[in-house]
C-alpha cells in the first residue's frame, strides 16, 4: 500500500482490501486484528538503541517486519535448541562499564583464539568467517543480510532466561568484511555486557557505544601487536593523508577495517581526532573504502542452491535446521513457517550441509 493509499484510508477515503491490511500489518509488525481493537498495546521492543545520548527502547519504522522475521528466527532456533537437547553454550563472563575494555578484550582474545585466526587468515574475507564461527563455537547465532537500514550496523540480543537466546546481526550493506569484523566484535560486547542493544558503531553519544568500539577495536588489534608493528617505523602520520595510507596498511595486516585502525590510532594517541571524523564522514557514499568489496567470482549461474542461505544463517544456525531434521524433531513445513525457506533453498542447504559436513558441527 502507497504513502497516498495509507493517508486515504486514515481519512475514510478509501477501504482497504484484506491483503492490503495484513501487508501493513507485516510491516508495522502488529497482527492485522490491531487495527480493529480499541486499545490494542504495541509491546515495547526488548532492543534498546543506543545511537543517543539517552538510551530507549528501540523504534522499528521501516524496519519492524525483518526485526519481527529475525526475532522470529531466534526463538525458533532456541526452541530446537531445547528439543535437541544441545549441550549448553559456553557461559561468557561478563563485562561492566567500569572494567578496562582493553583488558577485558585480552581475555576474550584467548576465549576465541584470535591471534591464531589472525595469522592463519590470509586476507579480510577468511578472518571475518574464521572470527564469526569462533563465536558461533561458543553458542551465540550470527545471521547477516543486507535487507536494513544502512545506518544500522548491527543488533544483539541477549536473554538471561535462555541459555541458547544470544544472537547476533550483521547488516552487511555496503560494509567490507574488515567493516563486518569490527561490528561483529562491536556487538559481542552487547552479549558480554548482557544487553539486547542495536549500534551505529562510529556514531554514538553514551559511554555504552563507547565501551563497546573501545573492546571492539581493542579486541580486533591488541596495543602490543600494534605498537611492535608500528616500531618498524614504516608508518608515518604527519597529515591526513598519510595518515589513511599507514591506517590502510595496517588494517591489512589486523584483517580489520581502515574505521577501526583510525579509531585505534586516535585512542593509542598516534592520530588525530580530526582525521578520524574526516575519514568516517566518507562513510555510505561512494568509494569509500570500508564498503569495497573485492570482486567475486563464481559460477555464471550464480551459486548453488544453499550457498547463499548458509552464508546469511551461518554454521550454527544451519547445523541446528539440519539435525533437527535428521532426528525427525522438525519438519522442512515448519522451517518454512519459521523461516521462509522454500523446499528447494531447504534442500540446497541440506545438500551443501552435507558437503561441508555442517550437521556435525553440534
Amino acid at each position: 500500500m502507497s504513502v497516498k493509499k495509507v493517508h486515504a484510508t486514515l481519512n475514510g477515503e478509501n477501504i482497504p482490501t484484506k491483503n492490503q491490511l495484513v501487508n501493513l500489518a507485516s510491516r508495522l509488525a502488529v497482527p492485522p486484528h490491531a487495527f480493529f481493537a480499541q486499545d490494542y498495546e504495541v509491546q515495547p521492543s526488548p532492543v534498546v538503541d543506543f545511537r543517543a545520548a539517552k538510551p530507549e527502547a528501540l523504534k522499528y519504522g521501516k524496519d519492524a517486519s525483518k526485526f519481527e522475521y529475525l526475532f522470529r528466527v531466534r526463538d525458533f532456533l532456541s526452541t530446537l535448541c531445547v528439543r535437541l537437547d544441545v549441550s549448553m553454550p559456553v557461559t561468557l563472563g561478563s563485562s561492566n562499564l567500569d572494567e578496562n575494555p582493553e583488558q577485558f578484550a585480552k581475555s576474550v582474545e584467548g576465549l576465541l583464539r584470535l591471534s591464531k585466526i589472525r595469522k592463519e587468515a590470509s586476507n579480510k574475507l577468511e578472518f571475518y568467517r574464521m572470527f564469526r564461527l569462533a563465536i558461533e563455537e561458543i553458542g551465540i547465532f550470527v545471521i547477516q543480510d543486507h535487507n536494513i537500514s544502512l545506518n544500522i550496523d548491527g543488533f544483539a540480543l541477549c536473554d538471561d532466561n535462555n541459555p541458547y537466546g544470544n544472537f547476533i546481526f550483521i547488516n552487511t550493506l555496503k560494509r567490507n568484511h574488515g567493516a563486518k569484523s569490527f561490528t561483529l566484535a562491536h556487538e559481542l560486547s552487547h552479549i558480554f555486557g548482557k544487553r539486547s542493544a542495536i549500534s551505529n558503531n562510529y556514531e554514538y553519544d553514551n559511554q555504552v557505544e563507547a565501551y563497546s568500539n573501545e573492546f571492539a577495536a581493542s579486541l580486533l588489534i591488541p596495543r602490543e601487536d600494534l605498537i611492535e608493528e608500528l616500531n618498524k617505523k614504516k608508518y608515518f602520520f604527519n597529515n591526513y593523508e598519510m595518515t589513511k595510507v599507514s591506517a590502510e596498511k595496517l588494517a591489512d595486516i589486523f584483517k580489520c577495517s581502515i574505521s577501526a585502525m583510525f579509531v585505534r590510532l586516535e585512542r593509542l594517541g598516534y592520530s588525530k581526532a580530526e582525521y578520524t571524523r574526516s575519514f568516517l564522514s566518507g562513510f555510505g557514499r561512494a568509494n569509500f573504502p570500508d564498503s569495497d568489496k573485492p570482486p567475486a567470482f563464481g559460477p555464471k549461474d550464480g551459486p548453488k542452491p544453499g550457498v547463499v542461505d548458509l552464508a546469511y544463517f551461518g554454521v550454527r544456525a544451519t547445523s541446528i535446521f539440519v539435525s533437527a531434521l535428521d532426528r525427525g524433531l522438525t519438519t522442512k513445513y515448519e522451517i518454512f513457517e519459521n523461516t521462509g525457506l522454500s523446499k528447494k533453498r531447504i534442500d540446497g542447504l541440506l545438500e551443501v550441509s552435507s558437503e561441508r559436513n555442517i550437521g556435525d558441527y553440534i
